[in-house]
């Protein structure tokens, strides 16, 4: 029973299963915290089919585990270093194993995206899939040692997270030029709605890459990565970093605006509380961040701003 429990551990570690839930909630809350009420509320007309939604998400979360998959694979001999501790391949998982783990859950991604391209009409939209999964490979294998290329690789494909949902909404209606053209206007603003979450997600995992690079100086050192931090050196990644969030909390401070002007009080309040505040916090985490714990701390709470991002949705929906 120990053994089980440890091998379920180590599974749950290696693919990330926090960070596969929090795709999952992502791409659940824009179909009914976003499509729902602002594009298909009183219009008469049916979303996506239920089924095919979830086989979405599910070809999302295991493209994502793939990457985290291959990541950890290309990346032992420096998590020797970083994170010993903290090592799944080869120690409770069979590097094998993780391989043949990799190609299956890929395989199955894309045979059921191309699934999916059939259902929406679109032979393009299941090209996405095989894309995506070489992409991930890519960054693991070398990318991701290059400078600036890997930090913005992950924040697109975190970006992407958010987008293919629309992608898929949108080649949906277009099954039915007569749906389609109905909901052109309403389809604008949501467009609006998905871009503002997208360009969240970029520059919140950006600010997040870049700091893991922080914590992980030492391995990556050792292994001759080029990471931003190795580059230009830590003081400067830091101006980096304050670059982007106060980019980000202007650009929030500018969408709270408009919710204030359209009297969405309640998500104006709680972007304020739940978005904002934790923004400056990292702010200043940042600003006093020396050591490798206070990095990690640093990257966690970028962790918790992606979340209560996300759960904005929910709140932003209650305006209907």
């Amino acid at each position: 029973m120990k053994k089980t429990w440890s091998f379920l551990t180590a599974i749950s570690h290696l693919i990330r299963l926090p960070n596969l839930l929090i795709i999952a909630l992502t791409q659940l809350l824009l179909r009914y915290a976003v499509f729902g009420p602002f594009l298909y509320h009183d219009s008469g007309i049916e979303p996506s089919s239920l089924a095919d939604f979830l086989i979405l998400v599910l070809i999302t979360v295991l493209i994502a585990a793939g990457g985290y998959i291959i990541n950890d694979y290309f990346d032992v001999k420096i998590d020797a270093v970083n994170k010993p501790d903290k090592i799944t391949i080869d120690r409770n998982i069979p590097a094998r194993g993780a391989i043949a783990t990799h190609l299956i859950i890929n395989a199955v991604a894309i045979i059921l995206g191309f699934y999916l391209a059939y259902k929406v009409g679109n032979f393009t939209f299941g090209l996405i899939f095989p894309f995506l999964s070489v992409l991930l490979w890519l960054y693991s294998a070398s990318y991701k040692r290059t400078f600036l290329w890997g930090n913005i690789i992950v924040a697109a494909l975190s970006a992407f997270v958010v987008l293919i949902v629309w992608l898929f909404e949108f080649f949906h209606l277009r099954l039915d030029p007569a749906s389609f053209a109905s909901l052109i206007k309403p389809m604008s603003h949501v467009t609006s709605i998905i871009l503002a979450y997208a360009l969240f997600a970029f520059l919140v995992t950006v600010v997040r890459e870049v700091i893991k690079d922080m914590e992980d100086a030492e391995g990556d050192q050792r292994y001759g990565c080029r990471t931003l931090p190795l580059v230009i050196g830590q003081r400067n990644s830091r101006l980096v970093i304050f670059s982007l969030l106060i980019l980000s909390m202007i650009l929030l401070g500018y969408g709270m605006l408009i919710l204030y002007r359209l009297h969405y009080m309640w998500t104006f309040w709680y972007f304020l509380v739940a978005v904002q505040a934790p923004v400056i916090w990292l702010v200043s985490a940042i600003w006093r961040a020396r050591q490798k714990e206070e990095f990690h701390f640093a990257s966690m709470l970028t962790k918790v701003i992606m979340l209560t991002g996300i759960l904005s949705m929910q709140i932003l929906s209650l305006n209907f």
